[in-house]
């Protein structure tokens, strides 16, 4: 029976435009972000260079380090302006980006951090969830009998596999980006980036799982897509601040406090190749509580609720 159910989920994906269209655009924006952090001088168009950079990063590390990097980069700014003698500024723009001598592994975690991933995969799973609604195909439910909670899970498998189709087309325009734009291909595959990329992807899985829910509690493909963008581009952040300042005053928690720590989207911003244990183990504890609670929540309503 759930053989047939995923034959059938699986065919409509297939037949779905958005399915092979999205993994393009992701492709088309991942490569733009690489472009500008590694084929764009971003510190020429400062007017800095590398040490300039390095030498205000150190003495940035205080209040009067601030002090002194802002003077130095004032009086920086002067000197060129009295050394040009009325002459044009000449701007580079092409050259070593910031990212130019990283390997394949950092840049592609910062490509999963830009939530362009989960911008789509919100598109693709209120698409394809949506569509059981808006349709009627959700009278093929009658095939199933009982067993809609099984139709579900071979929805919810299908979704966690195209994140992980995402997840990869990131990794590979990481490397194409780097063997085009960068100094070399190195693909820098360790232990820190299996479980960077494993745990992000969990992540997704989740966060797919949320949009799903909105989609089939609402019926509503706009509405799930919807949750997925305001989620994706972050715009519950001031309310998460606002929200972990009133509870730290009111608790009298520590001031490192965030409730941002908790949602599946801040975690996969936050996360890095470099992130510790703590962290790594709070990101994955939070893919597994959002998860089970989306799926058991869309079951629930699945099953509930009259066909058609």
């Amino acid at each position: 029976m759930f053989g047939k159910a995923l034959k059938s989920e699986l065919y409509r994906i297939k037949c779905m435009k958005s399915t092979f269209i999205l993994p393009l655009v992701l492709i088309g924006l991942i490569f733009l972000t690489n472009f500008i952090y590694t084929g764009v001088d971003l510190y020429g168009l400062l007017g800095m260079s590398q040490s300039d950079l390095e030498s205000v990063q150190e003495q940035g590390t205080s209040a009067e380090g601030y002090m002194d990097s802002f003077r130095a980069g004032f009086e920086a700014g002067l000197q060129t302006a009295s050394d040009l003698d009325g002459e044009e500024p000449q701007i580079k723009i092409l050259g070593e980006g910031p990212l130019y001598h990283e390997d394949v592994a950092t840049v592609f975690s910062m490509d999963v951090g830009s939530l362009y991933g989960q911008l789509l995969l919100a598109i693709f799973v209120g698409i394809f969830i949506g569509d059981v609604y808006s349709t009627g195909h959700d009278k093929n439910l009658i095939v199933f009998g009982g067993k809609r909670g099984l139709l579900f899970t071979a929805r919810i498998l299908l979704i966690s596999l195209y994140a992980l189709v995402l997840h990869i087309v990131m990794w590979l325009t990481a490397i194409i980006s780097m063997a085009l734009m960068g100094e070399s291909v190195f693909l820098g595959i360790d232990k820190a980036f299996i479980i960077f990329f494993v745990v992000t992807w969990l992540l997704s899985v989740a966060f797919g799982g949320l949009v799903s829910a909105m989609t089939n509690i609402t019926r509503s493909k706009a509405a799930g897509i919807t949750l997925g963008i305001i989620l994706s581009l972050g715009a519950l952040s001031t309310l998460m601040s606002v929200a972990s300042l009133i509870i730290q005053k009111k608790l009298g928690l520590e001031p490192e406090f965030n409730l941002g720590n908790y949602t599946v989207t801040q975690n996969i911003a936050a996360m890095t190749l470099y992130s510790d244990g703590h962290f790594v183990l709070r990101a994955l504890i939070c893919a597994i509580v959002y998860f089970t609670a989306a799926y058991f929540i869309s079951v629930l309503f699945i099953k509930k609720r009259d066909i058609g």
